[in-house]
């Protein structure tokens, strides 16, 4: 088991003995990070700490985890319901390499990508180039940059009522940084509609006030990752398959895969992982003839270094809201509004 996987499955509550025994050493450690997100917090929330203003409006998707929420499929959702409201948004992001670029580029055709350490200056890059509106992809947490809404992404996969912080657990911040939302947005990939609709209750609870969304990232078929047919998600039924992922929660994607009919070998990598050559023939060896499941995050990067043998399917996913869709585009209008 590799490292990434045991870390994956300690979080989950599944690592055993193991697992107890690092939840009990690592307490301090996690006592140690509240602390210092909480003092951080405060010098931004009594002025301290400053944020800076990009000229246009900015609406940030972020969460308060470490990965596995759909940032990126739901902000390209964002900026095309943004296109379709007659704005020109523009991408701002940390940047992780050319490979997060591609896909947002990918997502959003015709629409600017800007990167930099300090996200005010790629916002106001894309606000220079004529961009009336900035979304900030995996931002809650950058407070230096002045947002007009934060939207907040938690996974109903991984809700918990009591969770616990890095490096005990998978969440950046607790329960008391959903205040700082403007609405906050379950996303859910494998798990039921009806317990998104228990999850919405205890957020409700935790953040009162807050508007509540729901938003499936559902399965929407494959797409061959050096293009052809795509398949419906049917095909997969009783289909023996390798299922790579490159994801900080890949356990989603895996049960999206086996809700579908699949066979699944599972092949986890850690968040951003930068695929190599050496990754691929490694791939493709353990694969030994099966077809090759990826997302779309990772097929950006292993494109160039994985041929046409194995076959190579990549997921689809399409973003649907629920419900909470009015009081989302309502926050949406009143940050587009305020800088009017």
């Amino acid at each position: 088991m590799s490292l990434h996987s045991f870390v994956t499955r300690w979080w989950a509550g599944e690592a055993g003995t193991a697992g107890t025994v690092l939840n009990a050493a690592l307490l301090p450690a996690e006592w140690a990070f509240r602390g210092i997100v909480r003092a951080r917090n405060a010098a931004f929330d009594r002025g301290v700490l400053r944020a800076e203003d990009a000229g246009v409006p900015v609406i940030s998707v972020g969460n308060v985890g470490v990965g596995g929420a759909g940032k990126t499929p739901f902000a390209a959702w964002l900026v095309a319901r943004l296109r379709g409201w007659g704005r020109t948004p523009g991408i701002a992001l940390r940047g992780y390499g050319d490979d997060e670029v591609i896909l947002h580029r990918e997502l959003n055709p015709g629409v600017r990508v800007a990167t930099a350490a300090r996200r005010v200056e790629a916002a106001r890059e894309l606000a220079a180039a004529g961009c009336d509106v900035v979304v900030l992809d995996d931002a809650f947490q950058h407070r230096r940059l002045k947002r007009d809404a934060d939207i907040v992404l938690v996974a109903v996969e991984t809700w918990e009522r009591h969770p616990r912080l890095l490096p005990r657990g998978p969440w950046r911040e607790g329960l008391a940084a959903l205040a700082r939302a403007d609405a906050i947005v379950l996303t859910r990939k494998s798990a039921s509609a009806e317990r998104a609709r228990e999850v919405a209750a205890e957020v409700g609870s935790a953040a009162p006030g807050k508007p509540v969304a729901i938003c499936h990232l559902a399965a929407d078929g494959l797409v061959a990752l050096h293009g052809g047919a795509a398949e419906s998600l049917s095909s997969l039924a009783g289909c023996e398959v390798l299922a790579v992922a490159g994801l900080g929660m890949p356990r989603p994607f895996f049960d999206a895969l086996r809700q579908a009919g699949a066979v699944v070998e599972e092949d986890a990598y850690p968040d951003h992982h930068p695929f190599t050559a050496a990754d691929a023939l490694r791939i493709v060896s353990r694969a030994a003839g099966r077809p090759v499941l990826i997302t779309r995050k990772d097929a950006v990067k292993l494109r160039e270094l994985i041929g046409p043998k194995p076959i190579v399917w990549v997921l689809e996913q399409a973003v649907r809201i629920e419900s909470g869709g009015d009081a989302l585009d309502a926050v949406l209008r009143r940050a587009l509004a305020a800088r009017t």
